[in-house]
């Protein structure tokens, strides 16, 4: 898949043409100044361009070197009081995520403060009015304010920057659904042009005739080659014969192909279209879970939403996974979290190698699959969905939780983990389905409700942390 890179950025340092006039040195100041606040975003930021704005006409052209550039956000730095209708009308024309760091140079106030501590450190107000008439005229904008040494205040603004270089990612996202949706799963239901046009995926219709004819074509060359690298990566089962390695991977490379192709960020396929269509072995969820390991978006059963959710949320956090909540521990408040066989091994234990293991599938002609064994590295995690609501907006519902520390349970040969809750297992699930969680989720690694509210204020989506 593409590698992550990181938030293409355009900075705006806002100021006023009056300083330039009135103080000879303070253009050269401010410069220094704003490079001083760019020095600390850049382990975390791209900075495509830089500029002192003393005019709307500043504003105007780094706001169009923003477009040009395709950057991922504009980062609006007040360096001094600003006036709004110096900036806001080109703002107002710009599609770009607009991002603002309300920051400054000085730290504390001390007994030294004098009129050339106010002139270097005065932001605030310019950047009240900034702010103020973007909200009046309706332009959604991220916020954070803080010293720019301050360590959390700029962990925020990555959040931040993170966020809107996902929200331009989604609008170019294609997810490929493979067949039709699970009949009468209603919960995942969708309107293609509402997710084109209010979110951005686009969904490509993909057949299993199409993938029958790529896997007829897979060069057995490169069966082998995979073959000697499953060998090496994982603990293979003394009871997974050749061939029925070689099937699995076969369908591998089928489905990678299929990906390949059409260029998608997120793929669903709903399992019983290939159990009817007659001309499938097997299961393709060996070659599954290695595209979830290098960034796929998924979801089972056609749930082209939460297939593209996984696929920004890799985008947002580094990494993410795609679950379900199985059974409930109701005395010890775990939930154990599975799926057929789809999981991402890339968040799996460390200290261990994934298994693979030896499948049969249930449905009758089916033969027998290659599948993984393992459980997740412990430690915090995000668990998250994402569905239309009652009034015709997305809304996603987050939870932080924590991935128990285990070792795979020996009899549950698929990959598996726990959640374990700080309340009473029952209360959260009532409050899920309160807000309309859906059964299908989406995990990510570590704490991530704020950088996900981020990304819901910029698209415009409501927001449930439970």
């Amino acid at each position: 898949m593409n590698p992550i890179e990181k938030p293409r950025v355009v900075a705006a340092g806002l100021s006023i043409d009056i300083y330039r006039t009135s103080f000879p040195d303070y253009v050269e100041r401010a410069s220094r100044q704003l490079d001083r606040f760019l020095d600390e975003i850049v382990p975390f930021a791209d900075i495509l361009s830089r500029k002192v704005c003393l005019s709307q006409d500043d504003v105007t052209r780094q706001t169009k070197e923003a477009g040009t550039s395709e950057a991922d956000a504009l980062l609006l730095i007040p360096l001094s009081y600003t006036p709004s209708l110096m900036s806001v009308p080109p703002l107002l024309k710009t599609r770009i995520p607009i991002v603002i760091w309300n920051t400054q140079e000085d730290q504390i106030i001390s007994e030294n403060y004098n009129s050339d501590t106010l002139l270097m450190n005065h932001v605030t107000q310019g950047t009240q009015d900034v702010t103020n008439v973007l909200l009046r005229n309706g332009r959604r904008f991220g916020m954070e304010s803080g010293h720019y040494l301050d360590r959390a205040a700029l962990d925020h603004l990555r959040e931040w920057l993170e966020a809107a270089k996902t929200l331009r990612f989604a609008k170019r996202l294609r997810a490929g659904l493979l067949g039709q949706p699970f009949q009468d799963m209603g919960d995942f239901g969708f309107d293609e042009s509402f997710l084109a046009s209010h979110w951005g995926p686009a969904i490509i219709r993909l057949s299993p005739g199409q993938l029958a004819r790529i896997i007829g074509h897979v060069d057995e060359k490169q069966v082998s080659e995979c073959l000697a690298r499953d060998r090496e990566q994982f603990d293979v089962a003394e009871e997974i014969t050749e061939e029925i390695h070689r099937t699995s991977i076969r369908l591998e490379l089928g489905v990678r192909q299929m990906v390949a192709d059409h260029g998608l960020d997120a793929f669903s396929m709903n399992f019983l279209e290939l159990i009817e269509d007659g001309r499938f072995p097997t299961m393709p969820f060996l070659g599954i879970n290695k595209l979830l390991g290098e960034g796929l978006g998924y979801a089972g059963e056609g749930n082209i939403t939460i297939a593209a959710h996984m696929a920004q949320m890799r985008q947002l956090c580094g990494a993410a996974n795609f679950t379900e909540i199985y059974t409930v521990d109701y005395a010890s408040n775990r939930m154990m979290m599975t799926h057929m066989q789809e999981c991402n091994p890339a968040l799996a234990r460390k200290d261990r190698k994934v298994r693979l293991v030896r499948k049969d599938f249930w449905a009758p002609g089916m033969g027998p699959y290659v599948g993984m064994h393992f459980t997740l590295e412990p430690g915090p995690a995000t668990l998250t969905c994402m569905t239309p609501d009652a009034k015709g907006n997305f809304l996603y519902i987050a939870h932080e939780t924590a991935i128990r520390d285990m070792a795979p349970l020996p009899k549950f040969d698929i990959p598996h983990w726990m959640v374990e809750l700080n309340e009473p297992a029952g209360d959260f699930l009532t409050r899920y389905s309160m807000a309309g969680g859906m059964h299908h989720l989406v995990s990510v690694p570590g704490k991530q409700v704020g950088a996900l509210r981020k990304l819901a204020h910029l698209q415009g989506f409501n927001f449930v942390r439970l």
